[in-house]
């Protein structure tokens, strides 16, 4: 199955700073989309609605730190697109594409992931999410995503968590 290469991370924004333009009689006038957030625990939502649509998705986006610096780590954002709950993992540039990354929440079978494409921000994996695998993020405790950066054969694991996920991602089940 083909995904579209447009990154959620890049669409959102996108949509968050072009107002519509409609026009009333002979006058113009300008739009601006209606952007409502929460956060849940560990987990947070953005919903922008303009034209009465509305466009949700789901996030969390770890930073890490070293010698006072703070760096982009990863960011796991899922959106609904028709019936399908879609994620999409970014991670900074550098990584051994062939390789993909491997998820896995808490001790369960862990799930290989291709990735899509890479932009100056980062590189992106992204999966349609099955019922089955979007259970055991509701009941799960940590997600565990695993890469490797390019040239290395360790593979570096990142631990997300799953705090406050079975109350965000009712959000896009509504």
């Amino acid at each position: 199955m083909r995904f579209p290469l447009s990154l959620f991370v890049l669409t959102l924004p996108f949509l968050l700073t072009q107002p519509a333009m409609a026009q009333a009689g002979d006058e113009t006038s300008i739009e601006s989309p209606s952007v409502t957030s929460s956060a849940y625990e560990d987990w947070h939502t953005v919903c922008v609605q303009q034209d009465e649509k509305s466009i949700c998705e789901v996030t969390q986006t770890m930073q890490l730190e070293k010698d006072g610096q703070t760096s982009f780590a990863m960011r796991i954002t899922l959106i609904k697109q028709a019936d399908k709950t879609v994620m999409e993992i970014a991670l900074p540039l550098g990584l051994d594409l062939p390789a993909g990354i491997a998820l896995q929440v808490d001790e369960n079978n862990e799930i290989n992931i291709p990735f899509v494409t890479c932009v100056a921000q980062g590189c992106a994996a992204v999966v349609v999410t099955e019922d089955e695998f979007l259970n055991e993020l509701r009941q799960g405790t940590e997600l565990k995503v695993a890469y490797r950066p390019f040239g290395q054969a360790q593979a570096v694991v990142l631990v997300s968590s799953l705090r406050g996920f079975t109350s965000a991602i009712q959000l896009l089940a509504d």
